[in-house]
Formats: C-alpha cells, structure tokens, sequence
C-alpha cells in the first residue's frame, strides 16, 4: 500500500548526513528533541518532543503549526497531542484552533494552530504525543505505538511542523535515557540522529522506530537495512535475509543500479491478531505484525515484497483522480510474478496469490465502480477484501495480467509487459512524470486500439473484467468458480513443470 495514491520518491541520506535539495537556501533551523518518557521498566507511555526554529520568520503571514487530523485513513492524530504550546524571544504565544473540513474519502485533512500575534525566532514548540495503544488497524501504518520497550511510528504520527517555513536545515535528536540500556533509534533516513535540508514535511514523510531494536544487514557496505521492534512469531533475522533477496530481485528486474538505501521496519504489537498491513514510504516500509512469542505463523512475505516493490513502481503517479491510484495494481501484478520467477516463492504459491486476488475482485461489492468514484470513497469503506479501497489492487492487477497476454498474443510470445513498462519505470526514476495516458498509448502501440478501450472499459468506468485463458501462463489453467458465482479460477496444469512456470 502506498502512502495515499501515489508513491512519494526520494533519495535516502545515511544517518547525520545534510542532503542539499535545489531550490531556495534554507530559511533556518528546526531541531526536533523526541524523549520517549517510560517508568521503571514500563511501556512507553508518551513522547515529548520540544522543537526549536531559529530562522528568518516568514512575514505577512500568521505563524502556524499543524498536525493531521486523519491521514489516510488513521484517525485522531491531533487529538492524541497534549499540551501544545508556543514560546517566542517575547514569551508564550497564544493560539487559536483551525480544523480543515472533514475529508470523506479518508484522505488527509489537518488541524492548525495559529499565533494570536507576530512572532520572533526563536520559537519554541512543545508538546507530548500519546501512542494509539490498543487501537488496531489493518490499512497504513502511521500510527504512533508504544511497545516492546520502544516506540514505532510515521512521522505525520509524530512531528507537529510548522508552516510556511519553505527549506529548512531539520534536525531529529534522540533523547532515549528512559529506554532499556543499549535502546537506539532508525528512520527511512538511517540510525541515529538526522539533519536534513529541504521542506519540513520530509521528516513527516518517514518511518521512526526507537527503542532495543533487532537489526539486520546483509553486510557493512550494504545500503539495504531493516529493523524490527517487539516479538514476532517467525524468525525476523531469516525473513529480513529474505527481504533482502527479495530487494535485489527488484533492482535486478527494474535495472537499478543506484546506491541508495532501503529500510524496512517491522513492528510487532502485542494484543494485534493478525498482521496489520504495510506501507510504504520513500525508500522505506513498515509493516505491523502480530506480537507474541514464536511459533509456525507464516510471515507475511507478500506484503513485504509489495512494499518495497512501491520504490519502483511508484513512479505511476502522472494524472489525476483514481486512475493514478492503479499503480497498486501494477504492483500486484510484478510482486507476485517477479517473486515467483526469482523461486522466492513456489509456483503453487504464485496459484494461489493470483485466485486470491481474482476471488476479492469478483466478490468486492464495489467492483463495477468508476475510479473517480473509488477515488472519493478511499478508505471510507474500511481496507481489504469488500472495500472500496481494494478494487484498484484486484482490479488493477487482473488488467495488467489481461494486457501482458494480449501483448505477448499479438507479438507471437516475442514481447511482453516487461518489455513496455522498463522504459517507463527507469524514465520515471531519472525524474520524468509517467501519466496514465503515456501507459496507455504504450499499450496501443503493442496490441492496438482495443487497449485504450479496455482500459476506458474496466479501469476507469469499472465494467466487468474477463481475463485471458492464459493470462497467468502455461501452467494454469482458467475455469469458472465452482460455486458458480460471477469470476474465475486458476488451476494448476500438473503437466507443465515449474520451470516452464518461472519463464513467464
């Protein structure tokens, strides 16, 4: 899942590294402080954070500080804030309270707090954050928990930024002396201590995670890093080596030969049934787990193949309204494909991710809904299977799968999507925009009008989609549902062995 419709892109710097942004010079500084404050071996019970801004004050305008109210769907943020307050080189500012109207679609909207009177550096913001403590929620994993001894977060969860500010020189500092001995903290931007040049959303756009943290990295050099909070039910330093794999299969298929970093975060919560899902970020994913002791429960492999396949993928955000947000499908589409032809996962497991997806599309009530209309209803009608929210994922992918067969059909096997969409994917990670219509007109070129047709049809007006016989390859075979219902199932051809599978 992707942060709201579309993936953010940007390029990770290492720990206490400055990463120089074009633009405008900073206008100043804004140092965060994040005290986790925990008793006597307790959990944490909140953070404090004091932030200071010394700086050149925008003028004309009212000093303003926010927070969201919901952000993509998680809720009550800036109801979880206490004592917020504002101190300038005058004294203690007064506020007054500005809500955004109420987003429908569970998209963000924020909460402002506003300076009675001109303010002059440096000012001073204090304030404690509450964690969403056994609250569960499948969806984006934003919420700020405190557990196994530390803490977790996004930092729109975290962070109350200022306004206006244009660049900035941030800096993040980790006062961790109420942690277990030996605790540290990681970001999307590595361990330890940030500095960061550029807007102040940059440190809300990432993923913290304070406390005594289990790591992994495949070695020194390595810009591949994850870290898990809390006690998970299979074994993270196994599954993280496979995370990894999994992270060099995707830079091998989509030719990335950059040195930038990717973090993963895992985040095990205790009193959570089931995983909660992940989401991604710039260069970085969290995913929330069940938190217990070990036993034989199956991690959650294709969420985090998912995740860290948004760092790719994502540059689809060309556009407008719900048809960006079909991204999601492209990535369930390579996710499962490319895990399956790397041997990261069997062939009956690739059967069985392509029927799970087929069974949530032509059972989501929402299925024949037009993309602007799943763009307005977002996250109102909850996340998963029978939601709104899950169509572009289901739908997206099937479409996909129908066009690779009809390209491939069309050439006599010598093309495929692959063969479209790389140019796109590495144009898009030079900086271009790639926008729903240059997709579609790749298409065209490869399988003719009908392409546009199709994806006028079932992508953005929402009619029923019927997959080609062999969208999913030689070794599967369609059939209708046994129960009879409206959609398909894949089943296994026994006669063709798994490598002609992996060749697809």
């Amino acid at each position: 899942m992707a942060m709201g419709r579309a993936a953010l892109v940007a390029l990770l710097v290492s720990a206490t590294a400055v990463n120089a942004q074009r633009g405008a010079p900073p206008s100043g500084n804004l140092t965060y402080t994040v005290r986790p404050l925990a008793q006597n071996g307790s959990e944490v019970s909140a953070v404090e954070v004091r932030a200071e801004f010394r700086g050149a004050v925008p003028s004309g305008r009212t000093f303003t500080v926010q927070a969201p109210i919901v952000y993509a769907s998680v809720r009550d943020i800036a109801d979880r804030i206490d004592s917020l307050a504002v101190r300038d080189a005058a004294g203690a500012v007064g506020l007054t309270i500005v809500n955004d109207a109420e987003n429908p679609g569970g998209f963000p909207y924020f909460r402002h707090w506003r300076a009675k009177r001109a303010v002059t550096a440096p000012v001073v913001i204090t304030y404690r954050m509450r964690p969403f403590n056994g609250i569960f929620r499948k969806g984006p994993q934003f919420d700020l928990y405190a557990h196994g001894g530390g803490i977790s977060t996004a930092g729109m969860a975290l962070f109350v930024v200022p306004e206006g500010l244009g660049n900035v020189t941030s800096h993040v500092r980790w006062d961790l002396s109420q942690l277990a001995t030996g605790s540290i903290a990681a970001s999307t931007y590595g361990e330890g201590d940030i500095d960061l040049i550029g807007p102040v959303d940059r440190i809300t756009q990432a993923y913290y995670m304070a406390g005594p943290l289990g790591r992994y990295s495949p070695s020194e050099t390595s810009g591949f890093h994850a870290h898990w909070l809390g006690q998970t039910q299979f074994d993270a330093p196994k599954e993280m080596e496979w995370a990894y794999q999994a992270y060099e299969n995707l830079r091998r298929f989509h030719r990335d030969t950059s040195t930038a970093t990717y973090n993963v975060f895992v985040r095990a919560i205790p009193g959570a049934t089931t995983t909660l899902g992940g989401t991604a970020l710039q260069n970085s994913f969290m995913v929330g787990v069940v938190g217990s002791k070990p036993d034989t429960t199956s991690p959650p492999r294709n969420t985090i193949a998912h995740e860290m396949g948004h760092m790719f993928v994502g540059y689809l955000n060309g556009g407008t309204g719900g048809v960006t947000w079909f991204n999601e499908g492209m990535n369930v589409f390579y996710t499962r494909l490319l895990l399956m032809r790397a041997g990261l996962v069997s062939v009956d497991d690739y059967g069985r991710d392509i029927n799970a997806t087929a069974k949530a599309y032509y059972g989501n009530p929402y299925r024949n809904a037009s993309a602007d209309s799943l763009d307005k209803l977002g996250f109102s009608a909850g996340v998963g299977a029978n939601s709104a929210q899950n169509v572009p994922y289901s739908r997206g992918s099937l479409f996909f799968a129908d066009i690779d067969a009809k390209i491939r059909a069309k050439s006599n096997g010598t093309r495929k999507l692959d063969d479209v969409m790389l140019p796109l994917f590495i144009k898009g990670r030079t900086g271009a925009t790639i926008t729903p219509d240059m997709v579609i007109s790749a298409f065209v070129k490869e399988v003719g009008p009908s392409a546009r047709k199709e994806f006028e049809a079932v992508v953005i007006r929402g009619e029923t989609l019927e997959p080609q016989a062999n969208a999913f390859g030689p070794c599967f075979e369609r059939r209708p549902t046994a129960d009879g219902a409206t959609g398909y199932t894949w089943v296994r051809v026994s006669s063709v062995p798994d490598s002609r599978c992996r060749e697809w």
